[in-house]
C-alpha cells in the first residue's frame, strides 16, 4: 500500500519524540550513558502512550553501531534494520497470540545463541499479561539470569495480572496518560507539517476523545483529515466521535443552575432525536460537571485551565454552582449511570434524572447553622416555630400573635372562672396563622400542648428536630437493638436475595435504636439515607424486619449519623440520673408519711427529724 497511516508515519524514532513520558526517557538515557543497562524492563501504562515505541528506541540505542548512545543515529545498518523489522536479533512477540508454555520454551532455547547482526538480542514481549501461568513459570529462571547478550522488554496495559515473581525480576517503568495540552501541541505540529487548517476547539475535542492516548489521538486526527480534506472543523470531530458540543453542555448546565427543567429536557430530547446514545450523552454530561467541580476546587490544575481557555462559557457556568451542589449533582448522575446498564428505558431514566437535578437546591452549611441558632433563640423566648409551606405573618402583627399565644398557654387555675361554669377550652391556633421559617432543612412539627410525663420517664428533649428522631425514639429498647445487631448480617443477606440494589444502599448504614415499631438506621451519606427511604426499597426491607422481630411489623427510619449523635447527647443530658430519681421518690414518700402523721396526732405533737 502506498499510503501509510498517520500514527505509523509519526511513530517516535528517538527518545525526544516520545511525548509526555520524560520521566521514562530520561532514566533510560542516563542508564545508557552510565553503562547501567538492565537485563529486563517492564513497561506498563494505558494504551497508546508509547510503551512499544520506547522499547524499539531502546533496542536501537543499545545496538547502534556508533554506540551504545543516548539517542540512536537512525542511519546505520542496525538502526535502519530495527526500524524496518528486518534484523532477527530484535524480536517483537505478541503474547496474546503466543501465550502457551511451548512458545516460551522455544524462546528459552533460542536465548542461548549469540546474536548474529547486532550487539544485543532484544525480546520485546507485548501484552505480556496474556501469558499462561505455566508460561510465566517457564520464563522465570531465564528472566532472572539471562545470558549477557540478551535483554527482555515486557510491555503490558494490566500489570496487576502479572505474577509478583515476574515483576520483581524487572525494572518497572510506569507510562502515564498524556495531558491534553501535550496532545494538542503534537497534533498542531503534525497539522503544520501536513499543511492542514484546523480549528482550535477541534484539537481539544480530539484530545478529549483520545483519553490520554497519543496513538488514538493521531488516528482520530487522520480520520478527520480524510473527512474534511485540508480543513478540519469542530463539527467534523463531533460527528465522528459522537460527542456533544460545549455550547450544548453549557446550555444544559445553565438550565440545571436556573432550575429550568423545560430548557434541560428540550436540549436532551433534541440530542436523542439526532441519534445520540443515552449512555454516551450521560457520560459527556457527567464529565462536564466533573470539570466544573475541578474548576471550583482546584482551578490551578492544568487540564482545567486548558478547558477554560477553549470553552469561553466555562468560567461563567462554573460561577452559577457551589461546590456542595456540584458534589450532590454528580452523585445523582453516577448513580443513574450504574442503573442505566440494567434498564431498557434509558431515555426515561435520563429525563427523570434531569428533572431531579433541576429541583435540587444549593446547600450552605453556614446559613443553615445560622437559621438553626435563630430557631433555638425563638424556642427559648417562647416564640412559635412555624411549619414550612405557610405564609409569613407581617412584622407588625407579631406582638399581637405572641400575646394571643401566651394567653392561650395560661394554666387553667390562673384563668378567671365562675363557680357554676367550667372554663371554655380554647381551640388550638390554626396552621394557616403560624409564620413560616424559609430555608429550613426539615419541616418543624406544630406546637402542641405539653403532655404529662410519666414518673421515671426521661424528660422531653427541647431543641431543633434532627429529622424527627425525637418522635420515634422515646424509650429505646436495648435488648431489641442487641438482637437486631446480632442478626444484621442475615438481614442484609435476605435483602440482597430479594433485591441487590436495596441491599447495596442498606449496606452503608448501621442500626442504632429500636423503638415505637421502628428500627432506626444511621448513615454517613445523605444520598444513602434518602435513597434507602424510597418506597421501592422500603417495601423490600421492612418485610425482612418483620421476620427478624418474630412477625411484628417494624418500619425503617433512616437518619444521619451526625443527627443521631446530637440527639443521643441531648437525650442523655435530659434524662435524670438514677440517684436523682431515687432521692426524689424517697422525698415524696416521706412527705406523704408526714402529712398522715399530722392528720392523726396534730402538728403541735409532731416533730420531724431527718
Amino acid at each position: 500500500m502506498a499510503y501509510l497511516a498517520l500514527y505509523r508515519e509519526w511513530r517516535p524514532q528517538l527518545f525526544r519524540d516520545i511525548v509526555g513520558q520524560e520521566h521514562v526517557t530520561r532514566t533510560l538515557q542516563n542508564a545508557i550513558r552510565q553503562q547501567r543497562i538492565a537485563h529486563a524492563y517492564l513497561f506498563n501504562g494505558p494504551r497508546g502512550t508509547g510503551k512499544t515505541s520506547a522499547a524499539k528506541v531502546l533496542a536501537k540505542a543499545i545496538n547502534c553501531e556508533h554506540g551504545p548512545r543516548e539517542e540512536p543515529c537512525n542511519e546505520c545498518h542496525a538502526c535502519i534494520g530495527i526500524t524496518k523489522g528486518t534484523i532477527l536479533d530484535v524480536m517483537e512477540i505478541d503474547a496474546a497470540s503466543n501465550r502457551g508454555v511451548d512458545e516460551i520454551r522455544d524462546l528459552r532455547d533460542k536465548v542461548k545463541f549469540a546474536p548474529t547482526e547486532v550487539r544485543y538480542k532484544v525480546y520485546i514481549v507485548d501484552e505480556v499479561h496474556m501469558l499462561t501461568t505455566e508460561a510465566f513459570n517457564a520464563l522465570l529462571k531465564t528472566l532472572e539470569e539471562p545470558p549477557s547478550h540478551v535483554m527482555f522488554i515486557l510491555a503490558t496495559t494490566e500489570p496487576h495480572k502479572l505474577p509478583a515473581t515476574i515483576i520483581s525480576r524487572c525494572q518497572r517503568f510506569d507510562f502515564r496518560r498524556i495531558l491534553g495540552r501535550q496532545i494538542v501541541d503534537h497534533l498542531r505540529h503534525i497539522a503544520e507539517e501536513k499543511k492542514v487548517e484546523v480549528e482550535e476547539e477541534a484539537y481539544w475535542l480530539v484530545a478529549r476523545a483520545a483519553e490520554g492516548g497519543m496513538r488514538d489521538a493521531i488516528s482520530i486526527f487522520d480520520q478527520a483529515i480524510s473527512f474534511g480534506g485540508d480543513r478540519v472543523r469542530r463539527e467534523d470531530i463531533l460527528s465522528m466521535v459522537g460527542a456533544i458540543g460545549t455550547e450544548v453542555l453549557a446550555q444544559i448546565a445553565r438550565g440545571v443552575a436556573e432550575r429550568n427543567a423545560p430548557q434541560v429536557l428540550g436540549a436532551i430530547g433534541e440530542l436523542i432525536d439526532k441519534g445520540k446514545d443515552v449512555g454516551q450523552l450521560l457520560f459527556d454530561i457527567v464529565t462536564y460537571f466533573r470539570d466544573l467541580l475541578m474548576y471550583k476546587t482546584v482551578p490551578h490544575l492544568e487540564e482545567v485551565q486548558d478547558r477554560a481557555r477553549y470553552d469561553q462559557d466555562f468560567a461563567e457556568v462554573a460561577a452559577a454552582f457551589d461546590t456542595s451542589l456540584l458534589i450532590r449533582l454528580i452523585e445523582q448522575m453516577t448513580q443513574v449511570q450504574n442503573e442505566l446498564k440494567w434498564q431498557s428505558q434509558g431515555r426515561l431514566l435520563l429525563e427523570m434524572l434531569m428533572v431531579r437535578l433541576c429541583q435540587m437546591q444549593s446547600f450552605d452549611p453556614e446559613s443553615l447553622l445560622k437559621r438553626i441558632q435563630e430557631l433555638e433563640q425563638k424556642l427559648a423566648g417562647g416564640l412559635p416555630v412555624a411549619m414550612a409551606g405557610q405564609q409569613v405573618a407581617p412584622p407588625q402583627q407579631m406582638p399581637a400573635r405572641v400575646e394571643q399565644q401566651q394567653a392561650q398557654q395560661v394554666r387553667p387555675e390562673q384563668r378567671p372562672t365562675q363557680p357554676s361554669q367550667q372554663p371554655t377550652p380554647q381551640p388550638p391556633p390554626r396552621a394557616a396563622d403560624a409564620p413560616v421559617v424559609t430555608g429550613a432543612p426539615q419541616q418543624a412539627e406544630p406546637a402542641t400542648a405539653p403532655q404529662p410525663v410519666a414518673k421515671g420517664a426521661p424528660a422531653p428533649v427541647v431543641g431543633i428536630s434532627a429529622g424527627g428522631i425525637e418522635r420515634i425514639v422515646t424509650q429505646p429498647n436495648q435488648e431489641a437493638l442487641a438482637h437486631v445487631r446480632q442478626y444484621w448480617t442475615r438481614v442484609l443477606d435476605e435483602v440482597k436475595a430479594r433485591k441487590i440494589t436495596a441491599q447495596a444502599w442498606l449496606l452503608a448504614g448501621q442500626p442504632v435504636a429500636v423503638d415505637n415499631g421502628h428500627i432506626v438506621v444511621a448513615f454517613k451519606s445523605p444520598i444513602h439515607k434518602e435513597t434507602v427511604m424510597k418506597p421501592i426499597h422500603r417495601e423490600i426491607i421492612e418485610p425482612v424486619f418483620a421476620q427478624l422481630m418474630n412477625g411484628q411489623p417494624h418500619q425503617l427510619f433512616a437518619v444521619m449519623e451526625s443527627d443521631w449523635e446530637k440527639f443521643q447527647a441531648s437525650f442523655q443530658a435530659s434524662a435524670p440520673a438514677p440517684e436523682q430519681e431515687r432521692s426524689s421518690a424517697e422525698r415524696e414518700e416521706k412527705d406523704e408519711l408526714v402529712e398522715k402523721a399530722k392528720a392523726l396526732f396534730g402538728s403541735e405533737h409532731l416533730e420531724v427529724v431527718e
